[in-house]
């Protein structure tokens, strides 16, 4: 009983201590510069351990002793704060960035790390830059803005697909990153709207990349979506419209000097055209006279509108916090019938269950129509615009139908139906993304993440072709419709462990997990002929023929994972981070399915040391240095250890005909993984409080493993199996430096950033050279070979024209012609090899469109209400095939040709480089040279924009926080040497073996818009 009299007596004289001690309550608001409350900032009264934090909407409330004086506010990112109490009760702070720390918090592999504790190579874009350029692809918004990051757009047609190539081509095979969407992994980011995103992160090196391991070689781009905000609901809205359309013509033939070719090159030969057949008189008539002809370009291009919708609300409160957004991006497109309509949902919910339990749900909703572009090397749209010659009519009034050919034109077709067909080539697709996590803090310090992602895709495409007759040699006799189903499901469960502890001056942060992952994919396609040529009947069911193509595809992968990382910092100076994964992949056989990639990277922050804080020009100072090894699963297909046998091969057993099955390729039961080992040394420094910053990086990138196929027997009656022989090295140099500085009213920031990537090839396995860049009429242009950057262009090289007699009689060895074919004003090819004779020994390397140097340049000005901004990207020591040329310089003039091809070689005109007119061409003029290797050197102006934001005093009554109404321009100027349509040439048929050739790709737009945003 005395015992616990003594307990109460004690409870109520510590209760009347403490009262006196905290005699009195305070509460606030703590916000960052652009007045939003700050979550989890500490709030201490100084000199002693009485403090808070505050809550997600940054308020606090805390009881404070009487004689309390000054708070004491920190947060990681911001410049600590202490405020005098002075006998205040309530309080509205605000805390500054500080820039000297750089603590800004970035996402990394399976977690996040203040900026200033990086040791890999890590770059950022923020979603002020992804938004800049009208687009429903945001990596085209990143373009030049990152160094080491080269993103080329394979085609200007609405929707493309880039070419990402992170520090160089790995492989010949799939060089394409991993994306990581709020920690998802995938291949395709299709479902994401450029205003979806807060921020990506671009791991450059193995250091960084390495927690990836097997998908991790060829570089990893982090996304985080937009989340939701504490407090009352915000609206916003933002929206853009304008016009687009061909930046470029190719300067073509009129329906004169077409003419006017074509009749030389019959007499050039010797050869009498009948005055009175046909052919010489169309020509001869269209050579007189004043009728310009058709200009198929102008038949196929057109002005389009590009437009775009985005709504946006969030809000949330302690217990949880959300973001809806709908979008909608409308693009007509510069070539007639290959629009692009795209309507995303998005929707992200975090939510707070317990102290120790926190959870998140991220979902969102794709769906595209898409009028597929017709881009074939024969009989595509502007294939065929830029070639047939402009004596044809687009459309024929007498007929009421497509105008024809009037005189023989070597199977060109009219381009003006081909574009109309193309509005029957649709594309539709829908993808759901949906992925979930709960955080749990299992003790201090230790938390606990798991997480489940799914990604499911169908798609539906249907193609009709109807029946036409236009003359023998054009015309299609049974209509058809070829329609395909199919559906993609991947799914992604990670769980890991991290804990962090510091002790003193050491601090530690582990991490441990596993993985595991699953993707299957199948469709498939029905062709049927002759279906009537109404809409309303274009189904599989409505074919009234017999015959039909099967075609099917499917594949089923799988991945298994186990991961961790260390990160260990001492006193803020010096830096380490060691990586382990390890993969085990279903596209191995069990001897070979595990792989293990390590990586290792250290950083020393220099400006923590006293002299260099004694320098205060000085800002930050760090040093880099990583090692680490990764791998590429792509590169190897689904069962590609297994012999592959195709289907449609007849037999004859006895006197029936069978269909059977043949082998295609051997199989190889030891493939494995390609693996990529990279060093990185790099600097990180900030001068003047960081407004003059600066990022250097050199790095070593060895692809080992590479699968190639090398030479087996021709009598094993089997192509050649996939063997992992190959090696490819890419090393470079990556600078960024950026400025900002405000004076008075005016601010400013600009940046620029230059990359040089060398790339070679260093081992094929003994294999001979892989030739591609197939081109009808041309052959192989591109050559891959031990020694050269990957897919360099080869062929023969030319030394211009015999201009005279002279000039063949002297090009000659031991008294023979090196080219007995030859006539004045035939192309003068080099013999390389000196045998004296002109032949595919004689080819040789011609350039690559691998750029030296990469670059990009931005600026950002801000005066009161006014903001304007602009955006340089190019490449220098680039070439680009022309694949256009054999058909644009041709020598017998059947196909429509380039303008100076009017300053062709003729006996009054023999200072000249242009070669003659010929139908026979004995010298073979036209075979693949360096005449169809041009300079695609470009400086692109891709965006310029100018803004102005009403005043705040004006919107207040209107209970609108921020209205912003601009004009911007894409594409605005080129400037290049390049004579093709657009110097930006991707990979056609996405193969990297045909970079840099040019078959007519569509061209990047030109775009004016203006836009609005609005935030409520």
């Amino acid at each position: 009983m005395f015992k616990r009299l003594l307990m109460i007596v004690s409870l109520f004289l510590g209760s009347c201590l403490m009262a006196m001690a905290q005699s009195q309550n305070i509460s606030g608001t703590v916000s960052d510069e652009k007045g939003e409350g700050l979550p989890g900032v500490g709030v201490v009264v100084k000199g002693t351990t009485i403090g808070t934090t505050t809550d997600v909407d940054g308020k606090f409330t805390l009881g404070i002793p009487a004689d309390a004086k000054t708070l004491v506010l920190s947060s990681v990112g911001m410049k600590s704060l202490e405020v005098e109490i002075a006998g205040k009760t309530s309080f509205a702070l605000k805390m500054l960035s500080d820039e000297r720390a750089l603590d800004e918090v970035v996402v990394v592999g399976y977690g996040t790390t203040k900026k200033s504790d990086i040791t890999g190579a890590v770059a950022s874009v923020k979603a002020e830059a992804i938004t800049k350029i009208a687009t429903s692809n945001p990596l085209q918004a990143i373009q030049g803005r990152v160094p080491g990051v080269n993103i080329v757009s394979q085609s200007g047609e609405p929707g493309a697909a880039v070419r990402v190539r992170i520090r160089g081509v790995g492989t010949i095979n799939n060089s394409d990153p991993l994306y990581v969407v709020d920690g998802f992994q995938t291949s395709d980011i299709s479902f994401l709207a450029p205003g979806d995103i807060a921020s990506m992160e671009i791991l450059k090196d193995a250091s960084a990349t390495a927690i990836y391991g097997s998908r991790g070689s060829n570089g990893v781009i982090l996304i985080t979506t937009q989340r939701g905000k504490s407090g009352e609901p915000k609206i916003s809205f933002s929206t853009y419209a304008g016009v687009q359309k061909a930046w470029n013509k190719v300067d073509v033939l009129d329906a004169s000097q077409y003419a006017t070719l074509r009749l030389e090159s019959y007499t050039n030969d010797g050869t009498v055209l009948p005055t009175n057949e046909k052919l010489y008189q169309t020509l001869n008539g269209f050579k007189q006279g004043t009728d310009k002809g058709t200009n198929w370009q102008d038949e196929v291009l057109q002005t389009g509108v590009v437009q775009n919708y985005s709504l946006n609300v969030m809000g949330g409160n302690d217990k949880h916090r959300y973001s809806v957004t709908g979008t909608y991006f409308g693009q007509d497109g510069i070539v007639k019938n290959s629009p692009l309509k795209k309507f995303f949902l998005r929707f992200n919910n975090d939510f707070y269950l317990t102290k120790w339990l926190d959870g998140g749900l991220s979902a969102a909703y794709a769906n595209t129509d898409k009028t597929q572009y017709t881009g074939s090397q024969y009989g595509g749209i502007l294939t065929s615009a830029l070639t047939v010659s402009p004596l044809a009519k687009a459309w024929d009034p007498a007929t009421n139908f497509y105008g024809t050919r009037p005189v023989p034109e070597g199977g060109a077709y009219n381009p003006l139906r081909i574009v109309d067909e193309a509005k029957n080539n649709k594309a539709y697709e829908t993808l759901v993304n949906s992925n979930f996590f709960l955080d749990a803090k299992i003790i201090p310090g230790l938390t606990f993440r798991t997480q489940f992602g799914v990604n499911w895709k169908t798609t539906h495409a249907k193609r009709y072709l109807p029946q036409y007759y236009l003359a023998n040699d054009d015309q299609r006799q049974h209509s058809s419709l070829r329609e395909g189903r199919g559906e993609q499901l991947g799914w992604v469960w990670t769980n890991y462990l991290t804990y962090a502890k510091t002790i003193g001056k050491h601090s530690f942060t582990a991490m441990a997990g596993f993985e595991l992952q699953r993707t299957t994919y199948s469709d498939m396609f029905l062709t049927v002929l002759d279906v009537p040529n109404d809409k309303s009947q274009w189904y599989l069911s409505a074919t009234k023929g017999t015959d039909y193509l099967v075609e099917a595809t499917q594949s089923d992968e799988s991945l298994q994972s186990y991961f961790g990382r260390l990160n260990y910092n001492f006193d803020e100076r010096f830096l380490l981070t060691a990586t382990l994964r390890r993969d085990g992949s279903s596209r191995f056989l069990p001897d070979n399915r595990w792989g293990t990639f390590p990586s290792f990277a250290a950083g020393y922050n220099l400006a923590e040391e006293s002299f260099i804080k004694s320098i205060p020009a000085i800002t930050q100072l760090k040093l880099r240095a990583g090692w680490g090894q990764v791998g590429n699963q792509n590169s190897a297909a689904n069962y590609g250890y297994a012999t592959t046998v195709t289907g449609n091969n007849m037999y004859v057993f006895g006197d029936n005909a069978v269909q059977g099955f043949a082998p295609t390729t051997a199989s190889n039961p030891l493939l494995k993984w390609e693996t990529t080992t990279s060093s990185n040394f790099g600097l990180d420094a900030g001068f003047f409080n960081n407004r003059l910053t600066l990022t250097a990086d050199y790095f070593i990138k060895d692809t080992k493993n590479m699968i190639v196929r090398v030479p087996i027997p021709v009598f094993a009656g089997v192509g050649p199996p996939y063997v992992n022989a190959g090696s490819m090295n890419n090393k470079g140099i990556e600078l960024a430096i950026g400025y900002k500085n405000q004076i008075k009213s005016f601010t400013y920031d600009v940046g620029f950033n230059v990359t040089k990537i060398m790339n070679k090839v260093t081992n094929l396995g003994g294999g001979e050279p892989i030739a591609g860049g197939d081109i009808t009429g041309l052959g192989q242009t591109t050559r891959t070979e031990v020694g050269r950057e990957i897919a360099v262009f080869y062929g023969l090289k030319t030394d211009g024209i015999f201009r005279t007699q002279a000039d063949l009689e002297a090009y000659s060895k031991n008294g023979t012609a090196i080219q007995p074919n030859a006539k004045p004003g035939d192309v003068k090819f080099v013999d390389t090899n000196n045998d004296g004779v002109i032949d595919n020994n004689d080819r040789t390397y011609l350039g690559s469109a691998t750029p030296n140097l990469s670059f990009g340049f931005n600026a950002n000005f801000g005066y009161k209400g006014f903001d304007l901004s602009f955006f340089l990207q190019g490449v220098t020591g680039v070439q680009l095939v022309n694949g256009l040329g054999n058909w644009m310089n041709n020598a017998n003039g059947m196909f429509n040709s380039v303008s100076s091809r009017m300053d062709r070689w003729t006996p009054e005109n023999t200072q000249t480089d242009q070669p003659r007119m010929t139908q026979l061409n004995p010298n073979n003029n036209d075979q693949f040279s360096d005449r169809f290797v041009s300079n695609g050197n470009y400086v692109r102006f891709r965006n310029l924009t100018l803004g102005y934001t009403l005043p705040k005093g004006v919107l207040d009554k209107l209970h609108i926080s921020n209205v912003r109404v601009y004009v911007a321009a894409d594409n605005l100027l080129t400037f290049t040497k390049y004579k093709g349509m657009d110097p930006e040439i991707g990979e056609f048929n996405n193969n990297p073996l045909n970079f840099g050739v040019d078959l007519g790709a569509y061209p990047q737009p030109r775009v004016g818009r203006i836009g609005l945003n609005i935030n409520f």
